[in-house]
């Protein structure tokens, strides 16, 4: 197992369900919470940055391809600005909440990644998840999770810890919502409630 390129378990089932906005940045905290506050691909977390703004919505189907899908919430994904301007306007990238990603793909400790089936490959392809820059950037995170998680365990619950600034989405008023009572159960409420996890 590798500490912090954790690919969960089977696909992505969206937890929230706004709907009506007419920009598409309008849904960003919504997608922060969704995914996690981390990009959707190479698992790579706000904590590591410092700023949410490094983060981009990608549109899992371009909007080149299909401009009625714009704002969609089913179409809209969380990515780091690496992976979204890599994919940028690639139509056969899978999408996580239709594709397992932990089926797909495999990160090695030097921070290579390994396609496990077609898909995988499309996405080490599309998002150049293996090039010499990501498998840098991913291994040193690596060494630097693994060495702290052995030296300096309130450092390493920091790094794989929840942003300090978590979005109140019971504050967010969207247009409609299929799934109200999701605001409930944000990671800002449970934070509320004292149930939010240290590290996950």
């Amino acid at each position: 197992m590798i500490i912090g390129y954790e690919y969960p378990p089977g696909c992505h089932a969206r937890r929230h369900g706004p709907g009506g906005y007419s920009s598409y940045e309008s849904y960003r905290d919504w997608l922060r919470d969704e995914f996690l506050f981390r990009c959707v691909y190479c698992l790579h977390r706000e904590a590591w940055y410092g700023r949410s703004t490094v983060f981009h919505i990608d549109h899992s189907l371009p909007v080149s391809f299909d401009p009625k899908a714009e704002c969609e919430y089913e179409n809209l994904l969380y990515a780091c600005g690496t992976c979204n301007e890599a994919k940028r306007a690639i139509l056969n990238v899978p999408d996580p909440c239709s594709v397992a990603f932990c089926d797909c793909l495999s990160v090695l400790p030097d921070g290579h990644v390994t396609a496990l089936n077609k898909n995988g490959e499309k996405l080490i392809l599309a998002l150049k998840l293996d090039n010499k820059e990501n498998v840098e950037w991913r291994g040193r995170w690596i060494r630097i999770l693994n060495r702290l998680k052995a030296d300096d365990p309130a450092l390493y619950r920091e790094c794989m810890s929840f942003p300090k600034s978590l979005p109140d989405l019971r504050a967010k008023k969207a247009p409609r919502n299929t799934k109200p009572k999701s605001v409930e159960d944000c990671f800002f409420v449970q934070r509320e409630k004292g149930t939010l996890p240290d590290t996950y």
